[in-house]
């Protein structure tokens, strides 16, 4: 396995100006990661995201390859929204014209992953009926999508992410439609919670399809404690916190990661209210420890 981080974990920091590109993969590489996953809005200027395309900020492409190539820290994949949504197929091409450029841009850094969203993320799924009347066209997308990626030896993948297509049969549903080899599953332990699916259920349904694995943790509430907390598709409430610090039964994921024979990219995904870089330090330490644990317990499994 390969432990790294999410660009995402960064963007309180890269968005103030705090911390630049360098120094990011100076840090990663200071902190014994061996890879960054890129979140594309992760890059943009402070109230910029919805507009902002990283396939055409030349700049920024040109430091993250520098970066990269610097400090030895490789770029595993990139992580970007898309919405297949509505009747409109003139904007639908247009979705899928960008996740194929973003296609493009693993290509040029190396890296093998993408994972692209088939609606907004915040869209909160209205009924049955929404989810049927949509998915023959997200699955059109998607095939379309991991039909160019082959060609440039590319997986795509969807996330549990959000409040529509996410939960981990959902998932695996538009996986099983979609039906080509290289569309697999971006497997987020704590994006279950989004829709009250339990989180290590999720993620023992999620491995088996797993191209990726994203590592988080929550607090969980049952009633409002107040402001600054994200409301779940069932009404319960969370908010993110140091990996191990949370609700999240995080030794039982990580031995579910290691039982289930994964050996691909993990990113950390930092989303507390804790100082980002001291959230961050304490996260990893905390998921080499877990994962040491695991292999103890399972000395049958190799984790390299």
């Amino acid at each position: 396995m390969k432990l790294g981080l999410s660009s995402y974990c960064f963007r309180p920091l890269l968005g103030s100006g705090e911390l630049s590109i360098e120094a990011m993969f100076d840090w990663v590489k200071e902190h014994g990661g061996e890879h960054i996953e890129l979140a594309t809005f992760s890059f943009a200027k402070l109230g910029s995201e919805a507009g902002y395309d990283l396939t055409a900020d030349t700049e920024t492409l040109d430091r993250i390859e520098a970066a990269s190539k610097a400090t030895g820290i490789v770029v595993s994949g990139i992580c970007l929204g898309a919405d297949f949504m509505g009747t409109d197929a003139a904007a639908r091409r247009v979705q899928v014209e960008t996740v194929q450029r973003h296609v493009e841009l693993c290509h040029r850094f190396g890296a093998k992953f993408l994972r692209h969203d088939v609606v907004p993320w915040s869209h909160r799924l209205t009924g049955a009926a929404e989810f049927e009347r949509e998915f023959p066209a997200i699955v059109a997308a998607c095939r379309e999508i991991a039909d160019f990626a082959t060609q440039l030896g590319i997986t795509t993948s969807v996330e549990d992410h959000g409040f529509f297509m996410n939960s981990s049969a959902r998932v695996a549903r538009l996986i099983h439609a979609v039906a080509r080899p290289n569309f697999r599953f971006t497997v987020d332990v704590g994006n279950f919670l989004c829709v009250d699916e339990d989180s290590l259920v999720g993620t023992r349904a999620g491995l088996p399809l797993a191209s990726f694995v994203h590592l988080k943790d929550f607090y969980v509430r049952r009633t409002s404690p107040g402001p600054g907390w994200l409301n779940t598709l069932g009404g319960q409430y969370i908010r993110g916190s140091v990996f191990g610090f949370g609700d999240l039964p995080t030794q039982m994921i990580v031995d579910a990661v290691v039982a289930s024979g994964y050996n691909g990219f993990i990113s950390l995904e930092y989303e507390a209210n804790e100082p980002v870089l001291a959230g961050c330090a304490t996260s990893l330490d905390n998921i080499r420890r877990m994962f040491e644990i695991a292999r103890t317990t399972r000395p049958t499994l190799s984790v390299v």
